[in-house]
């Protein structure tokens, strides 16, 4: 099915919001690898203190060089983090994002970032090239994980 048919992408207005993240550089082909240990290493940190209650995990790309991703992988926090280790204090952007959201297999969510990108244009939106991810629970009835796909855009 195509994306348009599926994804609705809107923009919307976003609050620079606090987490608590790793940095990573990663090819596409070690994304899964390198979010879910770099998740573990975050979710144990926060373990250490009262940083909720929690808005999801967060995968915010802040750029792309010769085909490897820059990243912060966290934990969307309720206030600030001070940091302990790797994990240090992040916010995701403040402005205005092109979204979509997701329902289903995180190694489908590809669909809903090509639906945003191709509706930045008809959106009459500009993307500045930083992109995130929100993953909120798990539902298990659905057997679906909901994904909310946000793109940092200025007017076209």
């Amino acid at each position: 099915m195509a994306p348009e048919t599926t994804y609705q992408p809107v923009v919307t207005p976003v609050a620079a919001k606090p987490i608590a993240a790793v940095a990573a550089r990663v090819r596409p082909e070690q994304m899964g690898e390198v979010v879910f240990k770099a998740l573990d290493s975050v979710h144990a940190a926060l373990r250490t203190g009262t940083w909720g209650p929690y808005w999801g995990d967060v995968v915010m790309c802040e750029g792309e060089d010769d085909g490897v991703l820059d990243l912060r992988i966290g934990v969307g926090v309720a206030r600030d983090f001070p940091g302990l280790g790797a994990v240090s204090p992040w916010r995701t952007p403040a402005g205005e994002a092109v979204q979509v959201t997701h329902l289903g297999p995180w190694s489908e969510r590809g669909l809903a970032h090509a639906a945003a990108r191709d509706g930045a244009a008809r959106l009459g939106r500009r993307l500045t090239g930083v992109h995130w991810e929100v993953h909120g629970l798990f539902m298990p009835e659905a057997r679906a994980r909901r994904t909310d796909v946000f793109y940092e855009a200025s007017d076209a």
